[in-house]
């Protein structure tokens, strides 16, 4: 029996590495004091990319991402620094021992003001001694001022302080027009779960969850200068700490009454209103018209307590000298949007009726019916830690990475001048990142100039055909700047063929010769990849190449096209025994579309995939298995 090794590439002239990263899936894990500081959308763990700097390239290379978002193939590349503990494991033995350890050079670039913020941030050496000291001494005065905004008596009369506050919309019957909580309707704590239909109390009618109405009520908006509509929101739970005793109990009187004092406390200065974008109603693709009813400034997303203790602390920000201000700026951007607003809800995790708090969803602007008010101030102090850990780690590697704030499309790089590309460029319409990251921009200062993002977004009025023009024009600018010879890693995520046409059209139209893939795997999916139908749930890999003199030397690792049919019979004949992972649906379509972008174009999405897998093969505890009749 053939092994999956030897399926898995026939080529002419093997790429010349120091070991082949591709010979098994690639992991990126989503654990580690780096990963962790600064919330970001579809990011690879920098430990992921390691194995391919280290494969491509020697000590002092220079390496290049111009989809960078955070950085971390700039922060990968200065990892090389020393022996990696999480990486090794995932290598075998012959690999471990053809690795040049040493720090490799890079530079990487994005359109993106927040994400070229937190990876320029981490990558710059600081005193984080100093650093602590100053950040607790600002913590410290804004609590003594303004801590009373988060105290509230425990259950048993002692004064506490706020870790959470649990919220519930106010809905209408669509029946009899009265009203109700959201939490009690629709949230079952006994089984532990959110339930799609409730009854009125009232009218004992059946009301859908996601068809609801809200109830809506007017109050002045002192940012606005004017009255507007709000969805009403009741504070229902309150979840706090005394002492070290943990403690919840219903929201009480004296709890409204703080509120209330709170509605009549001015903003600081530093206290803007600023729209959503366009300012329009309709203010993205993102915006939907259920959750976002009346949401039209940046501060619509916030309670008024937790928009007042962000406004604190960026105000604060100037107390500190500049030496510190960007590390300040992103301890408290690292907590805002994920825990801040009134994005961040709670779950129930398999198995369990206790609600667990989580963050806001990542890649999406959802607002719950039943949201969470998190402690700020108690939330970015802890966030300190993470800081420090993650610039222990940072600075021992002594980065040698450039960042910059520009499109792909025009790096301002010389010709033959990189050694290496490793990218991740955005994966159509998947993410609207200008749009998502608008939020924690509004705080930079600065906003992304979305005329060279390279997504399809209908607000933007970017089709199929504008995202492949520019993936193509980003492609090109690559093909220029890398060295004859040399390669470049593309990660990539679709369900849909004409994703990945475009995708294969961009790489081969600028010059590149697609000859290998692999599969990424992450330990966590993303939301939309654990919701969307006939998702799939890892990333290819794909390796193209820059031929030396337009001499395309090397041939695809598949030598032919095969339809999905015959790519299946094969693969599923020729996996071992031990190959287990390979044979799951993700596995399986991530490696069709590697051999199809190598040596033709993708024929079918994944939806199509299935219903052809389930043709040939038969299921097994997520396992697929060729029928007896396929043999």
């Amino acid at each position: 029996m053939r092994t999956a090794s030897a399926n898995r590439r026939i080529i002419n002239e093997p790429p010349r590495l120091s070991f082949d990263p591709y010979a098994v899936p690639a992991f990126s894990t989503r654990t580690g004091p780096v990963f962790r500081l600064h919330p970001y959308p579809t990011k690879i763990n920098y430990q992921g990319i390691i194995p391919f700097i280290l494969a491509h390239t020697k000590p002092g290379d220079l390496v290049y991402d111009g989809f960078a978002g955070t950085c971390s193939t700039g922060l990968a590349a200065a990892a090389c620094a020393e022996p990696d503990y999480e990486v090794l494991k995932h290598l075998d033995a012959g690999s471990r021992e053809r690795i040049g350890w040493g720090p490799r050079r890079a530079i990487c670039i994005d359109i993106g003001v927040l994400p070229t913020f937190i990876g320029r941030t981490v990558l710059k050496p600081f005193d984080i001694g100093t650093f602590e000291i100053m950040f607790n001494r600002i913590m410290d005065g804004l609590e003594r001022e303004w801590g009373w905004i988060y105290e509230a008596s425990d259950d048993k009369g002692m004064n506490g302080v706020i870790r959470q506050t649990v919220l519930s919309d106010i809905i209408r019957c669509p029946n009899c027009n009265a009203q109700s909580r959201f939490l009690d309707m629709f949230v079952d704590f006994e089984k532990g779960d959110f339930k799609d239909e409730g009854v009125c109390p009232n009218c004992d009618k059946s009301i859908s969850a996601k068809n609801a109405p809200r109830v809506t009520e007017t109050i002045y908006d002192d940012l606005l200068s004017t009255e507007r509509l709000v969805v009403k929101r009741e504070p229902v739970t309150l979840y706090g700490v005394t002492g070290k005793r943990r403690w919840s109990r219903p929201v009480n009187e004296t709890d409204l009454a703080v509120i209330k004092k709170i509605s009549e406390t001015s903003f600081p200065p530093c206290a803007k209103a600023i729209p959503m974008l366009s300012g329009e109603p309709r203010w993205g693709d993102m915006y939907r018209a259920g959750y976002h009813r009346d949401i039209t400034f940046a501060h619509h997303f916030y309670t008024r307590r937790n928009y007042l203790a962000l406004s604190l602390l960026y105000d604060a920000c100037s107390e500190l000298p500049e030496e510190f201000r960007d590390h300040y700026l992103l301890l408290v951007s690292s907590y805002n949007v994920a825990h801040s607003s009134l994005m961040t809800r709670f779950v129930f995790k398999q198995g369990s009726n206790k609600p667990v708090n989580t963050s806001a969803q990542p890649a999406a602007l959802y607002i719950s019916g039943c949201a969470v008010e998190k402690n700020v101030f108690h939330g970015v102090r802890q966030k300190l830690k993470e800081l420090r850990a993650a610039v222990m780690k940072i600075q021992k590697w002594n980065p040698q990475v450039e960042v910059y704030t520009r499109a792909a499309q025009n790096s301002g790089l010389p010709a033959n001048s990189v050694d290496y590309i490793f990218t991740d460029p955005p994966f159509g319409g998947n993410i609207q990142y200008s749009e998502i990251n608008f939020l924690s921009e509004i705080w930079l200062g600065a906003f992304t100039n979305n005329k060279y993002e390279t997504i399809m977004s209908k607000s933007q009025k970017k089709t199929l055909t504008n995202y492949e023009r520019l993936l193509t024009d980003a492609f090109r600018e690559n093909f220029k700047m890398l060295k004859p010879g040399r390669y470049m890693t593309v990660v990539f995520h679709s369900t849909k063929r004409e994703i990945w046409n475009a995708l294969h059209n961009s790489i081969v139209n600028a010059g590149f010769e697609i000859v290998n893939s692999s599969v990424l795997v992450k330990d966590q999916a993303s939301f939309k990849q654990t919701l969307t139908s006939g998702a799939v749930k890892r990333d290819a890999i794909i390796l193209a190449h820059k031929p030396i003199n337009n001499n395309r030397s090397i041939s695809s690792f598949l030598s032919s096209y095969q339809t999905p049919a015959d790519f299946l019979r094969n693969r599923l004949s020729t996996l071992s025994e031990d190959e287990i992972n390979e044979r799951t649906f993700d596995f399986l379509f991530s490696r069709y579309v590697g051999m199809c972008l190598a040596s033709s174009k993708v024929s079918v999405g994944a939806k199509e995939f299935k219903r052809i897998l389930d043709s040939v093969a038969e299921e097994k505890d997520g396992l697929w298995f060729l029928r007896d009749n396929e043999k």
